[in-house]
């Protein structure tokens, strides 16, 4: 079967079923809810029932940035229903879990730490990111130029223009830092669940 080919709800069902299959390995008892409710999996953390609402995706997509285009996995998440006119209410949803079947990650939040959209970058592009290389374009311009190396050498070295080279070389440059995350930043280990 092509995950590719299949429609959104059996997208949908395979997140589902990922994320019960996740849970009873971490030693929960973990079930799929009924259709029409607002949530999509059940957790028994030993103390409470959990109820969780998955959002699934197949694959990361393509983001336009300001130098180059760059790929996420992207998830609506506070929206519902039909044409996602309606949003979650707290009481509705305990948990999210935000689930890419390209990778078989699956990331959980609490309703409370969610936005409307959230976007997270795809571990195995790690490094890739127009951030991620700067920092480590900034590293081994420091080492070049510790090496006695001139500007034009990094820039070369680099494959940056003079200019960059140069700004990674003046003292007190701080290379930008992104806050992005990746999804596996929020995989959970058992005793997780256990304080929600």
């Amino acid at each position: 079967m092509q995950l590719r080919t299949s429609n959104e709800l059996q997208l949908g069902k395979a997140g589902e079923y990922l994320v019960c299959a996740d849970l009873i390995t971490k030693g929960f008892v973990a079930f799929p809810s009924e259709q029409g409710l607002s949530y999509d999996v059940v957790l028994d953390n030993g103390s409470r029932l959990i109820k969780i609402q998955v959002k699934t995706t197949f694959e990361p997509r393509i983001v336009p940035q300001r130098n180059k285009e760059s790929r996420c996995y992207i998830f609506n998440v506070k929206r519902k229903g039909r044409n996602n006119s309606k949003r979650y209410e707290d009481a509705e949803v305990d948990l999210f879990a935000l689930v890419a079947l390209d990778s078989r990650t699956i990331g959980y939040l609490a309703n409370r730490d969610l936005k409307t959209t959230m976007n997270f970058r795809v571990d195995a592009l790690r490094g890739s990111y127009y951030d991620e290389k700067g920092i480590q374009d900034f590293e081994r311009a420091k080492a070049l130029k510790a090496e006695g190396k001139s500007i034009k050498e990094i820039s070369e070295i680099l494959g940056v223009h003079f200019s960059a080279a140069y700004r990674m070389t003046v003292d007190g440059f701080e290379p930008f830092e992104s806050s992005a995350r990746y999804l596996s930043d929020i995989e959970r280990q058992p005793e997780w669940f256990l304080n929600i």
